[in-house]
């Protein structure tokens, strides 16, 4: 018999874990199908404006520490050179960052006291009607020791409400979502030690002054071939330095993330793109021992994220397409968890 819950959430990453929290805060019997694939959440900066930790505030006098810190910002232009840039704009400046591994390392402990109950499989798509509303087919996690969690025969989970908080897999479970929510791939260097002294000086991080990545995005509503651009950066974020990042959009980008059958973008042709984009910051940075890394993620060209009820689904829902996630999704998940609450009430009225 398939496991029943009033709201199922998938995706285990910022945006399922927030939403997931917020549910269960309004008193919704809540689970977490957190999915086996690495969620874009890893890789990110977590940067965001001080007024945006607000939100974040808020989560952790909730939840405990989540991840979020107070930093020294420097901007940089890596095609201006910096005796042409005007002194008071070389300051650094006060910012926030939540280390994305500390919250993610934070997350199953607040879900846990928060009463989510958390399903570690992966989703078969697309989704499926069922006679409460939705009925889960799960493909369960790899054991330990190899094979799979549970029964081939996997009774699956049945759901009054689902969301689709999985990033790049929502499409692949729901394939009539609004074309808006479209998929690029993004790639960074986990760098092996530390940076050399002085690199980030007089500040804690580096930025670029200003990210080329929005603009490649919005150039996909009109179709167009493959191209990428590098976002030179340099972040701490736990016990590991960040640098660059480098996006893949187009046409070929959002197939190969959307259906599994295609392969992803060559690794060793984007970790060498984004070492030549890193030469523009510093010649140390192109050539460090480092792990080159990519995801799948999600974005819309007008940035405006995939917020709120499918239409013509009733009861699923989407958390998606963050052009500044850690900045945009604390309240994004509060509102989308206060429809769904209100949503449910008048379902059982």
């Amino acid at each position: 018999m398939a496991m029943a819950a009033a709201v199922v959430v998938v995706g285990g990453g910022l945006c399922g874990g927030l939403v997931a929290l917020e549910l269960a805060a309004l008193g919704l019997e809540v689970v977490l199908v957190e999915g086996t694939e690495p969620a874009a959440t890893e890789l990110s900066y977590g940067l965001m404006p001080l007024p945006a930790a607000l939100p974040w505030l808020r989560l952790q006098l909730r939840h405990g520490p989540l991840g979020l810190r107070c930093r020294w910002l420097r901007l940089h232009s890596a095609a201006e050179p910096a005796a042409s840039v005007p002194w008071l704009d070389r300051l650094p400046l006060p910012a926030a960052q939540v280390e994305a591994p500390l919250f993610l390392a934070a997350l199953p402990a607040a879900l846990a006291a928060a009463g989510v109950r958390v399903l570690p499989a992966q989703v078969r798509g697309p989704l499926q009607p069922g006679p409460g509303g939705w009925r889960l087919a799960l493909e369960p996690a790899p054991a330990a020791g190899g094979g799979a969690r549970g029964s081939a025969a996997d009774p699956g989970l049945e759901a009054a409400q689902v969301v689709l908080a999985a990033g790049g897999g929502c499409r692949q479970l729901w394939p009539a979502l609004a074309p808006g929510l479209q998929t690029s791939w993004a790639g960074v260097l986990e760098l092996a030690e530390a940076p050399p002294r002085g690199l980030c000086w007089p500040a804690e991080l580096t930025v670029p002054r200003r990210f080329q990545r929005p603009a490649l995005e919005r150039q996909t509503l009109a179709p167009g071939p493959l191209a990428w651009v590098v976002d030179a950066g340099l972040v701490p974020s736990a016990d590991r330095w960040l640098a660059g990042q480098i996006s893949l959009v187009g046409a070929e980008a959002a197939v190969g993330a959307q259906a599994p059958d295609t392969p992803q973008p060559d690794p060793a042709a984007m970790e060498e793109r984004l070492r030549q984009g890193l030469s523009g910051l510093s010649p140390a940075l192109a050539g460090a021992p480092a792990r080159y890394r990519q995801v799948p993620v999600t974005f819309s060209p007008t940035a405006t994220p995939l917020v709120g009820p499918v239409g013509g689904a009733p009861g699923l829902w989407v958390l998606s397409g963050f052009s500044a996630a850690f900045s945009q999704v604390p309240q994004q998940a509060l509102r989308l968890a206060q429809a769904i609450a209100a949503a449910a009430a008048d379902s059982v009225q």
